[in-house]
């Protein structure tokens, strides 16, 4: 076990066994010859989890897959307002449909 793993097997039988007496951890450092702030430190880092060397990720590693591009001879229009509405379209809509929204912007 390397240093780290012995300290913190070290704290963690005492802040089991503080918890274990039902008492208040400033008397239990009393009685153990220990510093109050560090049993508090130690308690509120194992109540954490493991630490780096042993981190439980929150990300999961997944395989990438390539998949190959797209490339489309549709053409696409975006239209913007001033108002900040936008309107894509993946391919471009009839020329009337375009001209009757043009007609009703007013």
């Amino acid at each position: 076990m390397d240093k780290g793993g012995e300290l913190e097997a070290h704290w963690r039988g005492h802040v089991d066994a503080w918890r274990a007496s039902g008492g208040s951890q400033k008397a239990y450092c009393e009685q153990h010859g220990l510093r109050s702030h560090s049993l508090s430190y130690w308690h509120l880092r194992l109540a954490k989890g493991p630490g780096p060397s042993g981190a439980r990720s929150l990300l999961t590693l997944v395989p990438a897959v390539r998949v190959p591009s797209v490339t489309s001879s549709t053409p696409s229009l975006s239209l913007h307002s001033p108002q900040g509405w936008r309107l894509d379209f993946a391919a471009l809509p009839p020329a009337e449909w375009l001209m009757a929204l043009w007609a009703a912007r007013a």
